[in-house]
């Protein structure tokens, strides 16, 4: 099983170009998802510059995170990650459908849920 403490080193090495904070401690859920949210910020860069797709070995490790983490990794992948990912896409005029497109299944349910309820509350 992924722990906590392996989630930014597994996608540290999926994706070379992201330089994650010098001190985490993965135990304080609220620091995991703040570097999360770095992440996803450093992945939409590289989709608004049209270098993401350069990167493919990030979508197999989130999907690993999801096939093999620990509940709290998925938890935290999808509201530190995925929530943070899909409320920048809107500021930078990119579609969930851009995002999604290089996605694996299991880790595609889940931004399509994302998606999903982000929709659904901006109808209300």
């Amino acid at each position: 099983m992924i722990t906590k403490q392996n989630v930014i080193p597994l996608l540290k090495e999926a994706c070379p170009s992201f330089e994650p904070s010098e001190e985490i401690n993965f135990n304080d859920k609220e620091e995991l998802q703040h570097e999360l949210s770095r992440v996803a910020g450093h992945l939409i860069s590289l989709e608004y510059n049209g270098q993401l797709e350069r990167e493919p070995d990030v979508f197999e490790a989130i999907e690993q995170l999801y096939i093999e983490g620990e509940s709290d990794v998925k938890e935290a992948v999808t509201t530190g990650l995925f929530q943070a990912m899909h409320e920048m896409i809107i500021d930078q005029q990119i579609s969930p459908e851009e995002i999604g497109m290089l996605l694996k299944p299991h880790s595609l349910k889940w931004w399509k849920t994302i998606d999903h309820f982000s929709e659904n509350s901006a109808e209300q």
